[in-house]
């Protein structure tokens, strides 16, 4: 499957994280391992997404807060390693597409909160808001397929043209660091499950 017909994929995959029926489908993992079975590496796809898994379970995206989205960041990673892109970039390339998403769907939340009046006003008059909710829906998918394609893109870019000069020494630190990732996460989850009891 190609990167762009991937990228669709994961758009429509991370509707259900806020969006349409909110049915887990949009967890990480889940996201990992469609996109890699996808990609014919369902088990790189798994690990990928139970690693974004750990690190995104004490940032649920829930009310305003919206630090990063795990989702994409899994699927992004995901596709980036079904291309033959490199273990370290995969997994920065993921980081950076969760961040730049969340960022761009707090923007997009915000104005769907300044239209709220106006849709809550057309409801009361009987008015269809088909329409509008099918336009939001659009719009978040595409907000997706966009932001997830320029950084698979760009780090495509990066991984052919400027990791194979990176000295070795800094590429197996950086291949360490990400590989600590599963730990990192469950580091968390057990710091907040701490701060919990």
């Amino acid at each position: 499957m190609s990167a762009v017909a991937s990228c669709a994929a994961l758009a429509v995959l991370e509707l259900d994280a806020v969006l349409v029926a909110q049915t887990l489908m949009s967890r990480p993992f889940v996201v990992g391992a469609a996109m890699g079975a996808l990609g014919g590496r369902p088990e790189a796809g798994a690990v990928f997404g139970a690693a974004f898994e750990l690190l995104g379970l004490v940032d649920l995206p829930v009310g305003g807060c919206l630090t990063w989205s795990a989702p994409v960041a899994s699927g992004v990673a995901v596709v980036l390693l079904c291309a033959g892109t490199s273990f370290a970039p995969c997994f920065a390339g993921g980081l950076l597409a969760g961040l730049a998403h969340a960022r761009l769907e707090a923007l997009e939340r915000a104005r769907r909160a300044a239209s709220g009046e106006d849709l809550a006003r057309r409801a009361e008059e009987g008015g269809v808001l088909g329409l509008a909710m099918g336009r939001s829906i659009a719009e978040h998918a595409a907000m997706t397929f966009v932001v997830s394609g320029a950084v698979a893109a760009a780090v495509f870019f990066a991984d052919a043209h400027f990791w194979p000069r990176v000295p070795e020494l800094f590429k197996a630190g950086a291949t360490a660091a990400v590989s600590s990732a599963p730990w990192i996460g469950l580091s968390g989850v057990a710091a907040w499950g701490l701060n919990r009891a």
